[in-house]
């Protein structure tokens, strides 16, 4: 098993080195050679940046002369998926669209490799056109980036190499593959989609907490980053501020966009984030690594019923649908805002002053924070028809390693810098945030659409949660069997 770098291991390397190149002499004099003692300034480090510990992580590619290999990635339409992959993009003074040039031409340098970009449709004819593309038996590109929620099932009828067995110099054990994504991607082992920071919507796509540091500070609530940092950062905490904090600013006794809220948000995916935020996915691999149907029923019917409440009954809750909580939060009149970490490009325009969190805990005793990624985002796959794997799994990593070290600080660097300064804390949040990432085998694959009960029952006040699990539950564990034993057929 190869052992996973993260850039907090290598920062205590890294800082480990540096204290033992600053031990010696530190009595500020030292001899000259000539018997003279010369007056020496001591030694001063800095600690090394993020950006510093991510460029210090090797990715072990072989130096390789592909000899012009042209590398043909197939990516989405929508424009925004098209700049992430950005092959034919110039510099433009933007920092995320340097990032992706430099990160385009290391690689293209690096490796003397030509990458060259396709587009296929951002829908249900995307599948189409891959397996058309892979039928023809022709080696027509190196890798397709497709949407997460509907592409790996084309892996159970074979189209698809293993990211674990066929591409050899991919190691899955490195930072730029997120989280848990290997194991949520993988019956038994093998695996025949993958994520990593190449699929840059991942990040774009990750769902977080915003919240107005001028409305707390009105508040004289403590603040809200140690509430994180110190674990206190809980569903329960969250409802007693929804309780206590709500002003019908416009006196007409209705609650709206209009008044001062505490928490909104769509009750759509948004919502189904809370399920993982509190720790409870769908499924588990077990200790064969097979995925198991781990879902805590009880503990899903008691999210159902706190967030309903959360929502629809604490005086400073409010959700009704799709872009619920938009107008209050540029208004500047809500505290607590759930959307994408790509919206905080956007909220440098705002008025006031933001924060980035997490969601929370469900509850102190939970050990960590949770989040996850919107199903729009992408996932890659590598056409069994490649001919030359050896280059193909190179040039993978190679772009995925450089996201990592190049795109995602950028992205980080623009995202957090509100009013032209940047929030040292927001920094150590978003870190948190980033490493809290979750994925889940239920919901990449659907089964059952028990992944969604959720949000069905949110969005609709209800909490008939036991009913409408028990309905899904069979459909659920017929179309997960389907699933594995065809990842098993495929050994």
């Amino acid at each position: 098993m190869k052992t996973r770098i993260t850039t907090s291991a290598l920062a205590l390397l890294l800082l480990g080195a540096m204290a033992l190149s600053a031990c010696g002499d530190t009595t500020g004099t030292q001899t000259d050679g000539t018997g003279t003692q010369a007056s020496t300034d001591p030694v001063v480090t800095e600690e090394p940046t993020e950006e510093d510990l991510r460029k210090a992580i090797p990715d072990n590619l072989p130096e390789t002369d592909m000899g012009g290999y042209e590398f043909r990635v197939w990516s989405r339409t929508r424009g925004d998926f098209v700049e992430d992959v950005g092959f034919d993009t110039e510099e433009t003074g933007e920092v995320v669209d340097d990032a992706i040039y430099n990160r385009n031409r290391t690689v293209e340098e690096r490796f003397n490799v030509d990458l060259v970009q396709h587009l296929i449709p951002d829908d249900s004819g995307a599948s189409a056109e891959i397996v058309k593309g892979i039928s023809s038996g022709e080696d027509t590109h190196d890798v397709a980036l497709g949407q997460v929620i509907t592409i790996p099932k084309l892996g159970t009828e074979g189209y698809f190499l293993d990211w674990y067995t066929d591409l050899p110099h991919v190691n899955l054990e490195a930072p730029w593959y997120i989280g848990n994504a290997a194991e949520a991607l993988s019956v038994a082992g093998h695996a025949y989609a993958m994520i990593g920071e190449f699929n840059l919507d991942v990040l774009r796509f990750t769902y977080c907490m915003f919240f107005n540091k001028g409305i707390a500070a009105t508040y004289d609530l403590e603040n809200i980053y140690d509430v994180v940092s110190e674990g206190r950062w809980t569903h329960d905490y969250l409802r007693k501020l929804s309780a206590d904090i709500y002003t019908d600013l416009n006196g007409d006794g209705q609650k709206s966009e209009d008044d001062l809220l505490c928490i909104s948000g769509d009750p759509y995916s948004a919502v189904v984030t809370y399920q993982y935020a509190y720790g409870n996915p769908t499924y588990t691999l077990d200790k064969d690594g097979i995925p198991q149907l781990t879902l805590d029923t009880a503990k899903a019917h008691d999210i159902v019923d706190k967030l309903n409440d959360l929502y629809w009954v604490t005086p400073g809750g409010y959700t009704q649908g799709w872009g619920t909580g938009s107008t209050a939060w540029w208004n500047g009149n809500l505290l607590f805002y759930t959307g994408l970490f790509q919206s905080a490009n956007g909220y440098r325009e705002l008025e006031y002053d933001f924060g980035i969190i997490p969601y929370p805990k469900y509850d102190e005793a939970q050990s960590q924070y949770y989040t996850m990624s919107d199903g729009a985002h992408g996932v890659m796959t590598v056409p069994v028809t490649v001919q030359n794997v050896e280059y193909c799994s190179i040039v993978i990593e190679a772009l995925n390693a450089e996201t990592y070290k190049q795109v995602v600080p950028a992205y980080y660097d623009v995202s957090l810098k509100v009013k032209a300064a940047r929030d040292d804390e927001s920094v150590k949040a978003l870190d948190l945030l980033m490493e809290s990432r979750v994925f889940d085998f239920g919901y990449i694959y659907n089964t059952g659409s028990i992944a969604f009960t959720i949000q069905d029952l949110v969005s609709k006040n209800s909490n008939k949660s036991e009913s409408m699990y028990a309905s899904k539950m069979k459909a659920a564990l017929k179309e997960y069997q389907t699933i594995v034993d065809a990842y098993l057929a495929l050994e």
